[in-house]
């Protein structure tokens, strides 16, 4: 099976949840022989309390999941489905084969490879009802995609909390339904982009592109797709993405400029030897 990791968040009426998780069995599960859920609970107010710095923090966390799926895929053949990260705790996920999970010997291990407290249950879950509840719905599933283009354009150098014109992307089904809309996201800030054309799909001929001037950090674009999806959803339409121009750091501005004139000489230098030699 091939991983397929997803990143979101999830807001309940008490919770602000961080998930990732493996969408990679979607299709699949449940898997008959991993029928026990198997949790492991972080409480992070102590690991916090013990760290200097937050990049410690999160570092000490990395290695103790690292460690945990290496450990556990080698001794269980464990599935590690993903965590769940709360303001007060951190939550790994595996579904394993009770016959292989020997319980004294991990918590043994944990023991000696982790410093503080942790709570470890297991339970039946034959029909992965924790992994369905972990999957995202249409709107985390547009939240995963915003997590893959973000980091997609921080890989490439954008400074993404420089603000720029950032377009998105909206189909309805009905003129009238986009006609309505365009006045109410006009009066929420929105530039109505009436030279930028959409693409009809099918079932979808209306096309929308509207854009705000704004930074594309994870949460800025979160928030602005929350609120488009929520509005179009009611009018029956459908939010297709968003885009915008990339803004390098000055920085990455500087390594461009100089990785094309170091180009460019490059291949300058290499007619005139090619022009002698002739």
């Amino acid at each position: 099976m091939t991983d397929n990791w997803g990143f979101y968040e999830r807001r309940s009426a008490s919770e602000h949840m961080r998930v990732l998780v493996n969408i990679g069995y979607k299709d699949t599960y449940p898997l008959a022989e991993y029928a026990e859920l198997l949790s492991i609970t972080i409480n992070l107010y102590p690991v916090r309390a013990n760290n200097r710095t937050n990049r410690d923090f999160v570092r000490q966390l990395e290695q103790l999941e690292s460690k945990l799926e290496h450990w556990l895929k080698l001794a269980t053949d464990a599935i590690y489905i993903g965590r769940i990260n709360a303001a007060r705790k951190l939550e790994f996920y595996y579904y394993v084969d009770s016959s292989r999970l020997n319980r004294q010997k991990f918590d043994e291990w944990l023991e000696q490879n982790w410093t503080y407290r942790a709570q470890v249950y297991v339970k039946p879950d034959p029909q992965w009802s924790f992994y369905t509840f972990m999957l995202p719905d249409a709107l985390e599933e547009l939240f995963i995609h915003n997590a893959q283009m973000i980091y997609a354009l921080i890989h490439k150098g954008d400074d993404i909390g420089q603000p720029r014109n950032v377009y998105h992307w909206l189909l309805f089904r009905e003129d009238i339904d986009r006609r309505e809309i365009t006045l109410m996201l006009e009066k929420r800030g929105y530039v109505i982009e009436k030279d930028r054309e959409g693409k009809p799909e099918q079932g979808y001929p209306y096309p929308l592109v509207i854009s705000r001037f704004e930074d594309v950090r994870l949460d800025t674009v979160n928030e602005r797709v929350r609120e488009l999806h929520s509005l179009i959803e009611e009018s029956g339409g459908r939010y297709d993405g968003w885009g915008s121009v990339m803004k390098l750091s000055t920085i990455n501005r500087l390594r461009r400029s100089m990785k094309r004139y170091l180009e460019l000489a490059e291949a300058t230098v290499r007619r005139l030897f090619l022009r002698r030699n002739a």
